[in-house]
């Protein structure tokens, strides 16, 4: 087979319009987009999206609407030949559903070529068997770590099906130690969408902690000790890490760790990352959402928020070990807002009363 991308395969290939031609005696009415109407079509708008053997992307057969979806049944129809067995099987589908969606009469080569599929992503070159064959593939084909962070094209070729992405899993698993903290980040978030793609359940493990969409509860704390390590070496940083503390609602984890690092970077923090300063994206993202996050318990002293239950419990903590012994001070200062919600009434008073400077 060519390669696919010197084959006239859809609508928009037809240069010469030899099948265009044919199809408007048949449908007069079907709507070709301009060029500028076909590039603003959203990639799974397509029924079949191509990642090339040179990691480029070639979406054919567009179903965003009636009549696209017409024309791409009709130039399967010509065409399908041109595709393997797998790509054919995927085009197929889409259309199919497609063809649902706007009520369209089925034609038969859609009919008798569509298999289910759960992403319109075909990898050139890959055989229809691949799943087999990659079970013993050699994982030096992951190590391009810095290609697959910045390019996702080189990441959807390369874990190209869900056993591409448990080998890539168990590279990452192996190998994290030995990658520079931003490519660990770009490289398991990269796993951990295609995984997505693909209908596979969240990655767990050493993925999960560096490609989560989640704060972690003690980010403040990390930000507070590397204040407390740069207020003097390093004073005019203090400011921006303060500042960027209070920006967790502007942005989002993974913004919030690049910019974390970026800071630890000018501050020489991440020559110490792994001792005593753990780097900016395992101090950012929790594996779980922070179920405390906006948190907050009104009390007949004024309102608390899980920040100031955290900041009592530490600030205070010989006053609450005062009114409520060693054990609930230490829970209080381990669990925070856990702990707290877990107090009778008058407690939280009291601690209430303690954090806003009333006793």
């Amino acid at each position: 087979m060519f390669k696919l991308a010197n084959q006239v395969l859809d609508q928009y290939d037809d240069v010469t319009k030899d099948g265009l031609k044919k199809l408007a005696a048949i449908n007069p009415k079907a709507y070709l987009m301009t060029p500028s109407e076909h590039g603003k079509i959203a990639d799974d708008d397509f029924a079949l999206s191509v990642i090339t053997k040179q990691a480029q992307k070639l979406n054919k057969f567009p179903v965003d609407t009636a009549d696209n979806t017409w024309l791409s049944g009709q130039f399967f129809e010509m065409n399908h030949g041109k595709l393997t067995e797998k790509a054919a099987s995927i085009a197929a589908h889409f259309i199919k559903k497609a063809y649902e969606r706007f009520d369209l009469k089925e034609t038969p080569a859609v009919a008798a070529l569509s298999k289910e599929a759960s992403a319109n992503v075909y990898v050139e070159g890959e055989s229809d068997k691949a799943p087999e064959r990659h079970k013993t593939v050699d994982m030096s084909k992951f190590a391009e770590v810095q290609a697959i962070g910045d390019n996702y094209a080189v990441a959807q070729y390369t874990f190209a099906t869900p056993a591409h992405v448990k080998l890539g899993s168990m590279y990452f698993e192996k190998f994290a130690s030995e990658i520079p903290v931003a490519y660990r980040h770009k490289y398991a978030a990269a796993l951990q969408k295609r995984a997505h793609e693909l209908g596979m359940p969240p990655l767990k493990g050493g993925v999960q902690k560096y490609a989560s969409d989640h704060y972690s509860g003690a980010l403040d704390a990390h930000i507070r000790s590397r204040v407390s390590l740069v207020e003097f070496t390093k004073p005019d940083l203090v400011g921006p890490l303060n500042k960027l503390a209070s920006m967790k609602k502007e942005l989002t984890p993974s913004e919030f760790a690049q910019a974390l690092h970026s800071i630890d970077k000018r501050a020489g923090l991440d020559k110490h990352y792994g001792g005593y300063v753990k780097d900016p994206f395992l101090a950012t993202f929790g594996m779980e959402p922070n179920p405390y996050s906006g948190w907050k318990e009104k009390t007949a002293s004024g309102t608390l928020t899980a920040d100031d239950v955290k900041k009592v419990s530490v600030e205070k903590y010989a006053k609450i070990k005062e009114y409520f012994g060693k054990s609930v001070a230490d829970e209080l200062k381990k669990e925070g807002v856990a702990i707290f919600e877990s107090l009778p009434d008058d407690a939280k008073e009291v601690i209430a009363g303690i954090a806003n400077g009333q006793i």
